[in-house]
């Protein structure tokens, strides 16, 4: 009888454990991070195209490569992290918008715009739209 009972409380204990391990691992998995931009809409006068994109510290972003006038694209940036830092960049000849994303699942999140090359007051780089939680925030932005 003894024996049994040491037996069913190791069960127990074991079971307990993974339960545990398992809800530690579900809220790990839950720190992906999602940076949306979209949409980019180009109003600037002729095609732009994609000078940089990255995202950091760490994570990965494909925004649409090319953008006709009138037209529009997108990207979304993902990281493993907590919280990263995610950078585009458009340009047409000597003029360019940089959008930029900060996303974290401890705060809310920012979004910026702003010229990075130009002059004259061209381009015209804002932030049109922000929504949704720090972890999964989208954005959409234009140039003109």
């Amino acid at each position: 009888m003894v024996s049994t009972m040491r037996a069913l409380r190791t069960i127990c204990a074991g079971v307990f454990l993974t339960g545990i391990l398992a809800i530690a691992g579900s809220g790990a998995a839950s720190a992906q991070v999602t940076a949306s931009f979209n949409p980019i809409t180009n109003q600037f006068g002729s095609t732009i195209t994609l000078d940089t994109a990255s995202c950091s510290p760490s994570g990965s972003i494909f925004p649409t490569f090319s953008i006709n006038n009138n037209g529009t694209g997108s990207g979304t940036g993902t990281s493993s992290n907590g919280s990263m830092t995610c950078t585009v960049r458009y340009q047409s000849g000597s003029f360019g918008c940089q959008f930029q994303m900060q996303v974290s699942t401890f705060s809310s999140g920012f979004a910026t715009a702003g010229a990075y090359k130009g002059s004259g007051g061209r381009p015209q780089c804002s932030v049109v739209t922000t929504s949704g939680p720090g972890d999964n925030f989208t954005a959409s932005f234009k140039m003109q």
